[in-house]
């Protein structure tokens, strides 16, 4: 269940800093391997390389990467190069 302010994005419009960053979930399940389930999180600043964040095997591990890196987005604990605390362990 969502709560909190949503809004749909809309095409062109980006609100902010110009400080834009992406943060990009890929998952994927593997036959045969237990879990099957695998997700990487990668960070991805304007004109930087990919920054991997996470790679798990757990669906709880990987929306609590993504949450670490929205606080810490939210919080300026992200500087220029990238780097921050995005992932600590509970």
């Amino acid at each position: 269940m969502i709560s909190g302010p949503i809004s749909l994005a809309t095409p062109g419009i980006t609100p902010g800093s110009g400080n834009v960053r992406s943060l990009v979930l890929r998952a994927w399940v593997e036959p045969g391997a237990s879990p099957g389930l695998r997700a990487r999180v990668v960070e991805i600043a304007a004109g930087r390389d990919e920054r991997p964040v996470l790679v798990t095997t757990s669906v709880d591990e990987a929306c609590h990467a993504v949450r670490n890196w929205l606080k810490a987005l939210e919080a300026g604990g992200i500087n220029d190069s990238g780097d921050g605390t995005v992932t600590g362990r509970r």
